[in-house]
Parts: structure tokens; sequence; C-alpha cells
């Protein structure tokens, strides 16, 4: 179950940028389910115990713990222990967030999501004091949308700079290199999302997406994961499958009929699609 759930949208109010929110579940074993987003995530325990799964490596957790997934990268709570209540406390958000040209921000903030060497773990070091520096963040940037004093959502952003470089002094976890691109790049990269966006559920193809960026196929491709964490088709199917997740939630729609409207072109194609983004069927959603 999800609460306290707070949202920086978009300027057309379309699409979050960041969302914090908490989470809770019932405690025992769960089955391990691929969960793709494409937002950045971090989160903190506020309370309980139990086993995170990322990938083929498992974390145990306990009050406190923060975890750090970038997109795309499947995590899944498999085990909460009964002794304590479970509360889970997000903050996701996409990687335009930062990188946007509308931004005062920087792509170079975004190296502990992209840059990763293989010191990296998605739990954060327990005994290192910037773990508790990064937690007292992420209830300050909670009680920012709690309060919402005047440009809260500025203050927000800046926490959130301010997490991302306290991750990224306090932790070897980054790779030495040259992280940055321009902004004409930049500017070209955010029209080709937007064009995305507003045509999410057309018969979209990679070469139309690149004409409009004027960047060639292969190009944008590249710089799309560089930017994101995850291909331009990862990003176009992981929109649709969530958009089908809330049409079965809110329709009586056939499953076809949201394949359809959610850009699939047929049924045996959302069914692999959604399975693979949520590690669930869409039946599971309407039970």
């Amino acid at each position: 179950m999800i609460f306290g759930e707070s949202v920086i949208s978009s300027l057309d109010k379309n699409k979050f940028l960041l969302k914090l929110f908490h989470s809770t579940v019932e405690p025992g074993k769960r089955v391990y389910r691929n969960h793709h987003h494409t937002e950045f995530e971090i989160s903190v325990l506020v309370s309980g115990k139990g086993v995170y799964t990322v990938g083929n490596k498992t974390y145990d957790f306990q009050k406190g713990d923060v975890f750090m997934f970038s997109s795309d990268e499947a995590h899944c709570i498999t085990s909460i222990s009964p002794d304590e209540p479970f509360d889970l406390m997000n903050i996701q958000f996409e990687p335009r967030f930062i990188w946007s040209s509308g931004n005062l921000f920087d792509l170079k903030y975004l190296k502990i999501f992209l840059e990763r060497n293989e010191k990296f773990e998605n739990r954060l070091d327990r005994e290192n004091p910037t773990t508790e520096k990064i937690r007292k963040i992420m209830f300050d940037m909670e009680s920012e949308f709690k309060h919402k004093q005047p440009e809260y959502e500025l203050m927000i952003k800046i926490q959130l700079l301010q997490l991302l470089v306290t991750a990224i002094r306090g932790y070897d976890y980054v790779k030495e290199s040259n992280f940055s691109t321009n902004l004409k790049i930049i500017s070209s990269l955010e029209k080709a999302m937007n064009y995305i966006d507003e045509n999410l559920f057309s018969n979209l193809s990679l070469e139309e997406i690149s004409h409009v960026s004027k960047m060639s196929r292969t190009y944008f491709c590249n710089i799309f994961k560089k930017l994101n964490g995850l291909s331009p088709w990862d990003y176009i199917t992981i929109k649709r499958v969530e958009k089908s997740i809330e049409m079965l939630k809110t329709t009586n729609d056939t499953v076809l009929d949201i394949a359809l409207k959610c850009g699939f072109n047929n049924t045996a194609n959302f069914n692999r699609a959604f399975k693979k983004i949520t590690g669930k069927v869409p039946s599971d959603y309407r039970r």
C-alpha cells in the first residue's frame, strides 16, 4: 500500500518529475519479480526488517538503511519480518529533473547512478557517516513537502542536489571519467523525449524520434542511455506498461483494447512486455 505521496510535476502537469511516498506491505515471504521503472530511486527504511533482492544480489535490511537504484534496475523486497511494522520511504525522480536545460542542474550530479564502479552497493554502507547525512536530507525533503513554505519545490531540488553530491563525496562508488555533455545535445534530447511523451501511444519508431532530435539513430540511442540509464525503447515500453496498469485498475476495457490504446499492436506483445516490466500478468491487476 502506498501512502503519504507528494509530487513535483512538469510544467504541463502531465508527468511527475519527482515523487516522494511511503509504502507498506504485510510481513512474510514474497515472490521475486522483475520490477522496472524509468526513474532513479532512493529509499530509506523508516522501520522494518527483511531482505531486498537486486538482480543476483540480496541485502538484509533494517531501520535506517538507505538504498539507491538506477533506472531500469530490477529490485524487489522478497522477505519482510513480522517483528516490527514495515515502512519504506521512497524518492523517485526522472533523470531529466537534473539534466534538463530548463533546470539549473547538471548531468554530473547523476554519476552515482550512471557512472558506478565495481565497489558500488545498492545498500549504502551502514557504518559510513555519510549514510546518516543522506537520511537526514531525505526527511528534510519530506518536511518541505509537508509544510509547503514559499518556493518549497525549489528547496526540494536543492536538497536533492545536496544529497547527490554528498553521496558522490562520501563513498568510493564512482568511476573516474569526464562525465559531461553540451547544452545543445541536452536540449535536443529533451525535445525528443517530449515528443515521445506526447506521442507515446502512437506507432513510434527510433528513426522518427532521432529525426526530431536531429541526431543519427545510433548517436541518439547512445546519448539517451547515457543520460537516462536505459534505452529509448525500454523507456517507451515501461511508460506504456505503466499507463496500461492505470487502465486495468480504473476501466472495464478488455486487455486487447488496453493493449491497443497503449501502443501495442497485439496482446502477445503486450503480455510479453508486461511480464518483463512488472513480473506479473495483466490479470493480476484486476483481482
